[in-house]
């Protein structure tokens, strides 16, 4: 039998893979972005001093992060290599507008680092988780804010001032409003992702009784079933007796009561064995997937399990119960195995009840081809 991805880990890879196929996308956009600029300058001079530094600097570090992302670098690196350089160049930006007194036409070179300070925010709200981003966002808005502060005149102010501080107040507003709407959106995908853990959770758990229902159960069994570590399966189906007596006699909401009373012995007796799962199967059927070393151990926790209930009034009502219990190496074909314990169980049932059977079956049809 040929060996199966953990999905678990397929998924995360493929998760990887695609976001280095994102990064390989917008990477030569920064260098692009940076590269257009210095051309067209070298046509004809337009850049301010401070531009003239930075953009070579950013168009080498652009282009480096391109050819490491076709290389085996460790995603959290190059994301970290991607905003960190572009937080810091429009941060390095306002800076270098607000201290240089001298500099020409301040305002205009404000107004135009409001695009490079939102395309920088932008792209760390796409590179990186959205908690991550919305704290780094934070911190260069903060930065921002705090150069805001420290540059600010005291009045009166002249006519170049007045343009400079209102410019800088809409740079502020523009990039406070995309940490608005970055909060926003994180809310709801929250609100959104417990509402979808909730709603996964609800499908996998009986209403009635808190245990996993059978559609967790076969995703638990096929997990197990498949396990390429080996080992010994068991499969025990447990069946109260004469359930239809006790709601007929006593009515249906005792026979849901004990129902729930037994689920409170099957948690108890999950959490006594190791790697066990508990569920109900349907009706007053339950299944119990345990690891065991041997047949032997499976067939005594059963029947620990049995004699604990038969010992117990459940709800004042004195209730036994039968099981089926099967045995299997790992990996193993799911269908037969739930035969064979529903097998177990119809001969449990038929020769007294309240007693476990154990299917002694050919190995070698309960293996997986």
């Amino acid at each position: 039998m040929t060996e199966r991805p953990d999905p678990a880990h397929a998924t995360l890879d493929h998760a990887s893979w695609s976001r280095h196929q994102y990064h390989r996308m917008i990477l030569p956009g920064g260098v692009v972005a940076f590269a257009v600029p210095l051309w067209l300058h070298h046509q004809q001079p337009f850049l301010a001093p401070f531009d003239q530094q930075a953009f070579p600097l950013m168009l080498a570090t652009y282009v480096l992060l391109t050819a490491l992302s076709w290389l085996s670098v460790p995603l959290a690196w190059l994301e970290c290599a991607v905003i960190i350089p572009l937080s810091g160049f429009v941060t390095w930006r306002v800076g270098a507008v607000l201290f240089t007194p001298d500099l020409d036409a301040r305002a205009a070179q404000l107004a135009s680092t409001l695009p490079w300070v939102i395309v920088a925010l932008l792209i760390t709200s796409w590179v990186v988780s959205e908690r991550t981003s919305l704290s780094v966002n934070g911190i260069v808005v903060g930065a921002i804010a705090l150069l805001s502060v420290a540059s600010w005149p005291a009045p009166p102010w002249t006519a170049e001032q007045a343009q400079l501080m209102n410019t800088l107040l809409q740079l502020l507003m523009a990039a406070t409003t995309v940490i608005a709407a970055q909060t926003v959106v994180l809310r709801r995908h929250h609100l959104i992702s417990v509402r979808a853990r909730q709603a996964l959770q609800d499908a996998h758990t009986d209403v009635l009784t808190g245990l996993p229902n059978r559609r967790a159960l076969l995703h638990a069994l096929e997990e197990h079933a498949h396990d390429q570590r080996g080992g010994l399966l068991a499969l025990g189906l447990l069946d109260v007796d004469h359930f239809k007596l006790i709601n007929d006699r006593h009515g249906h909401a005792t026979g849901d009561e004990v129902l729930r009373r037994l689920a409170v012995h099957l948690r108890s007796h999950q959490h006594a064995q190791q790697a066990s799962v508990v569920g109900r199967y349907g009706g007053e059927e339950f299944l119990l997937i345990l690891r065991v070393p041997d047949p032997s151990s499976a067939h005594d926790a059963c029947e620990r399990l049995r004699r604990r209930l038969a010992n117990e009034p459940l709800h004042g009502l004195n209730v036994t119960v039968s099981v089926g219990l099967v045995v299997s190496p790992v990996p193993a074909h799911i269908p037969t195995l739930l035969d064979a314990a529903d097998e177990a169980l119809y001969h449990a049932k038929n020769t007294g009840r309240n007693r476990v059977h154990r299917a002694d079956l050919d190995p070698a049809r309960l293996t997986a081809t």
